[in-house]
């Protein structure tokens, strides 16, 4: 238990430690009263004993304060280390936990070399090291070879010579430490009794530079990427409530602070950003020590991936409020003409529904077309009809013609050559590799909307025995999909059957799981009217007269009946269908539009 936990352990217990460590003390209310640390009578002490401080203390007379372990130091004249296993054994607290076996290193004998002066103090003091600093750390002067080295002596908390590391002053590269001895911290004898928060840096001189700006810091003896040290130095690392990780701003030193922070508890460390790569650097930069002090402020801690603070979010907040009118959007759907009412939105899922034979697929490759016609990709499986006569459809759409020429369908199928993907195959697909031919087309070509069509269509059990379950699943697995590759996912999901079409199929009408509606971001309906298609009798005034009615009354409604994010819940976009050319238009004059850019001239 490292103190950390035991500063909490003990707060929940701030009554009877109080009262042990200040026996002629006395509560009074809140509050625990001593005249001082050795617990004779008065007032001068206080130990708050409930709320968010329990545990906290304060002698106005002397300025002396902290915490129930620092008041524990303070009344029994006790290191840390000493303070801890007391209040352990006190609370009954055993760390009964099982100890590495033992590794025997040696104890590395003084190289007898003098402190750095001539060309090591020399590059030290380039480094902007201060010479108390350098003396503070005891770095030496090796000349071997030809070539100078500054010698970083390891000594523990007891001033014991652990671990010797050299460095050519010229080439960062010719480095080494004393064979056999143990990795450790640099710098744990300048660490006092009473330190409560270390920072942990990647290198010696980094250690060094923070030390200089008064924080207290220890470096790892080889890199970011080895953690021996942490066995090595487990047992004194357990007397602080607080460990920030400094190591350097790269791949290497984001990784390996990581890893560090795991091991030694994500509750109780965290991890620095500095205004450069390392400590040193920013000292070189012209950093000052409220620089660095502001920086150990700032630390963050390591939280799992999915627990964000809610400020985070603010700057996307406020644009959600505020949109910048020159950011790009997300994709409309598009007609002949733009509608603000929704926008295709990545990472979600859209199901799509309606009566057999109203046209929904029909539609949904009309979006498509206006999604492509915006920039976006596309890959479609449709099980239910070859690709050959699906495009065929899709060409009369894009054109606006119910028979274009043989240069406007090349023309189109140029349009379509980086915009559109098809999944080969009529028939019953498996989804999962479906799914995985997606991620596919998503990760090499760019492809952000996908089309299943329809749920029918793939190997999920439309009923019997753990349909429901089968196709729950179904859902889960599009979901997964569409947020791991940011892409948005159409599914075409087929009603209940009906009493009669006059009604569009609600959210509720879909058939089969609760999931497919629940886990769908949207849902769309589409209806069709029902219109006698048969010629007015123009010699009969009340045909004609019929005729022209039903003309400019909609043939279709696509109607939004969910939009989890978007400002409107249900809307509906009354339509008019050509049917030459097989597209919606949003009013009831019937001219071919194309999507597709073609000048016949320029084709002749």
């Amino acid at each position: 238990m490292n103190a950390g936990e035991l500063k909490v352990r003990m707060a929940g217990q701030a009554v009877q430690i109080a009262q042990y460590l200040l026996p002629h003390g006395k509560r009074k209310g809140a509050e625990f009263k001593a005249g001082n640390t050795s617990g004779e009578p008065g007032d001068s002490l206080s130990v708050r004993l409930t709320g968010a401080k329990a545990g906290m203390w304060k002698d106005f007379a002397s300025g002396e304060g902290g915490d129930l372990l620092d008041l524990w130091m303070a009344c029994r004249g006790l290191d840390i280390v000493d303070a801890m296993r007391e209040a352990k054994k006190h609370l009954g607290i055993r760390d009964d936990f099982p100890k590495p076996p033992e590794r025997t290193y040696r104890r590395p004998v003084s190289p007898g070399v003098p402190a750095a002066k001539g060309r090591a103090l020399e590059w030290l003091r380039g480094r902007r090291l201060t010479e108390e600093t350098i003396r503070a750390f005891k770095v030496a002067e090796l000349q071997q070879h030809g070539k100078v080295y500054a010698v970083f002596p390891f000594i523990d908390d007891t001033g014991e010579l652990i671990n010797i590391k050299y460095r050519n002053v010229d080439e960062k590269r010719d480095m080494r430490q004393e064979k056999e001895a143990a990795p450790c911290l640099f710098g744990w004898h300048l660490i006092g009794p009473k330190v409560r928060v270390v920072t942990i840096t990647e290198g010696e001189i980094d250690a060094m530079t923070l030390h200089q700006m008064r924080v207290p810091a220890l470096s790892v003896n080889q890199g970011a990427g080895n953690h021996q040290w942490l066995e090595t130095d487990w047992d004194r690392l357990e007397r602080f409530d607080e460990i920030l990780i400094c190591f350097d701003n790269d791949e290497a030193g984001n990784k390996g602070a990581a890893e560090v922070m795991r091991r030694l508890g994500v509750e109780r460390c965290r991890r620095v950003r500095l205004g450069a790569k390392d400590a040193n650097q920013w000292l070189l930069d012209g950093a000052e020590a409220v620089d660095f002090q502001q920086a150990m402020d700032d630390a963050k801690p390591l939280d799992p991936e999915e627990l964000r603070n809610a400020d985070d979010f603010t700057p996307k907040v406020e644009a959600l409020f505020h949109p910048d009118p020159d950011a790009p959007r997300d994709p409309r759907i598009k007609f002949d003409r733009d509608f603000d009412f929704f926008e295709f939105r990545p990472a979600e899922y859209t199901c799509w529904t309606g009566i057999n034979g109203h046209g929904k697929s029909l539609m949904l490759d009309q979006v498509l077309l206006g999604l492509m016609a915006q920039g976006e990709r596309v890959a479609v499986f449709s099980g239910e009809i070859p690709p050959d006569k699906h495009l065929l459809r899709l060409h009369k759409q894009a054109t606006g013609l119910y028979r274009p020429t043989r240069e406007f369908i090349r023309a189109v199928g140029a349009w379509l050559r980086d915009k559109c993907w098809i999944f080969d195959l009529v028939g019953t697909a498996k989804l999962d590799r479906l799914l995985e031919v997606f991620a596919y087309a998503a990760r090499r070509y760019g492809v952000r909307h996908f089309v299943i069509d329809s749920l029918m269509m793939i190997d999920v059990p439309s009923d019997g025995v753990g349909a429901i379950t089968k196709q729950n699943e179904a859902v889960q697995k599009i979901v997964a999909f569409k947020k791991a590759h940011s892409a948005h996912v159409h599914l075409v999901a087929h009603p209940r059957k009906q009493k009669d079409e006059e009604q569009a199929p609600g959210k509720m009408d879909v058939a089969g799981a609760g999931g497919i509606v629940n886990g769908a971001d949207n849902v769309f309906s589409v209806w069709r009217a029902q219109k006698d298609e048969a010629p007015a009798d123009l010699s009969d005034p009340d045909s004609v007269a019929a005729w022209e009615k039903q003309r400019l009354e909609p043939d279709a409604k696509l109607i939004l009946m969910k939009a989890r994010y978007g400002d409107h819940q249900d809307y509906t976009l009354r339509l008019w269908f050509d049917k030459p050319s097989m597209q919606y238009r949003s009013q009831p004059r019937r001219y071919p539009l194309s999507y597709v850019p073609f000048s016949t001239q320029e084709n002749q």
